[in-house]
């Protein structure tokens, strides 16, 4: 089942990561500047956070399965408009219904870790689910890049539609319903409007989701710039993303794996603390090297944010399910809307804030230290306010 969910929460960063290298082509192909390509992913990402207010809740009152395979087929239906958008507003509409979907198996794969097991274990098996989700970042631009190259960058969105597709197909022979009936909450819109209401309203609930939203961010300044970082700064090929991917993926599955192994030996303060002492040494780091370096150079360029990677993988289960743990009664809804928190600071940063780092890569490292200490600043904030409740 860690391979169907691990599956399933590649297809959200396939569908951003496999047509990255496509930028340059779609400007040539519909004839418009690099801004209105930029915001093909950025309105990716705001239906994408949009609809994770959704998926937890209509999986908690229909169940996980059915919820899983009809995205899954809107997932379908998205690509294929896309790979025939015959003008950039059909591409447009076609990323829409993409990002509308993409984001169920990541979510909904989440609950169903919590349906199923519990403490360490629970949290083991979430980061083995983001060692297998790590694997779509380092193969999707790489076979992206290599398909545009050769045929041009319709057939990614083939590709995709196949990958969703397997993944259907999968689901309904091997993915079992993890939700009971009896267990389901009944899709009641005023209810729903309450229960949202109160964890909008709880603090510790909402600020660990905004905290690790802002690591998400900073994520999103180096990912959404990758093509301009790529092309126009270290003067790379479109078939050369793995030069930047790859150590990026590599950081990030050995930080998940090193979660994993920690999980009975450390406590989770400790793995938060080893966490964020990366992700800020790599941004300092990162930042003092560009601000000696004219023009950033491999391999320091891709190696240094590789660190970050590391941290952000390491504290990503510990810290998500710690703030599940806060509504174990509606782990469907709490996944919905931490992972809304998150997308959404991913879909303003990637769509809207990247292009005011096009060109500069000191204010790309800038940007992302100032994310990743605001980041600390809030959760040791919230720990002092839950010693204070404890004490």
């Amino acid at each position: 089942m860690v391979l169907i969910l691990g599956l399933l929460a590649c297809v959200a960063p396939a569908t951003i990561d496999a047509y990255l290298p496509a930028f340059s082509a779609l400007e040539r192909e519909f004839n418009v500047p690099p801004e209105s390509v930029q915001q093909t992913l950025g309105v990716y990402m705001s239906a994408y956070a949009a609809m994770l207010l959704l998926h937890g809740t209509l999986s908690d009152a229909w169940g996980r399965k059915p919820v899983i395979l009809a995205s899954l087929l809107v997932y379908i239906a998205g690509s294929v408009m896309a790979a025939l958008a015959p003008e950039l507003n059909w591409l447009m509409a076609g990323r829409v219904l993409q990002g509308a979907s993409a984001g169920a198996g990541l979510v909904i794969g989440q609950a169903i870790v919590r349906d199923c097991y519990q403490g360490d274990l629970a949290r083991r098996t979430l980061s083995y689910i983001v060692v297998v989700f790590n694997v779509s970042p380092a193969l999707a631009p790489i076979v992206g890049g290599q398909l545009i190259a050769h045929w041009g960058w319709r057939p990614v969105f083939w590709m995709l539609a196949s990958l969703a597709a397997l993944a259907c197909w999968l689901c309904l022979q091997h993915l079992p319903e993890t939700l009971a009936s009896a267990k389901r909450q009944p899709l009641a819109w005023p209810q729903l409007r309450t229960e949202l209401g109160l964890l909008l309203r709880d603090l510790p609930f909402m600020g660990m989701s905004l905290a690790l939203s802002l690591l998400v961010g900073a994520q999103a300044f180096l990912i959404g710039a990758a093509p301009d970082f790529i092309s126009h700064t270290l003067k790379l090929p479109e078939t050369a993303f793995a030069v930047l991917f790859v150590p990026l993926v590599i950081g990030a599955m050995l930080g998940a794996l090193a979660s994993a192994h920690l999980a009975k030996r450390w406590s989770d303060t400790r793995i938060i603390c080893c966490a964020y002492g990366l992700m800020l040494g790599s941004c300092v780091a990162y930042t003092l090297y560009l601000t000696s370096s004219s023009l950033p150079t491999l391999p320091w360029a891709v190696l240094l944010p590789a660190f970050f990677t590391t941290g952000l993988a390491m504290l990503m289960p510990v810290v998500t399910l710690r703030i599940l743990v806060q509504v174990p009664s509606r782990a469907g809804l709490a996944a919905s809307l931490l992972g809304f928190c998150q997308m959404a600071t991913f879909s303003l940063v990637s769509g809207w804030l990247v292009p005011w780092v096009y060109g500069q890569p000191l204010r790309m490292s800038a940007a992302m230290l100032v994310s990743v200490l605001l980041s600390l600043l809030s959760w040791l904030w919230l720990q002092q306010g839950a010693d204070r409740r404890r004490a």
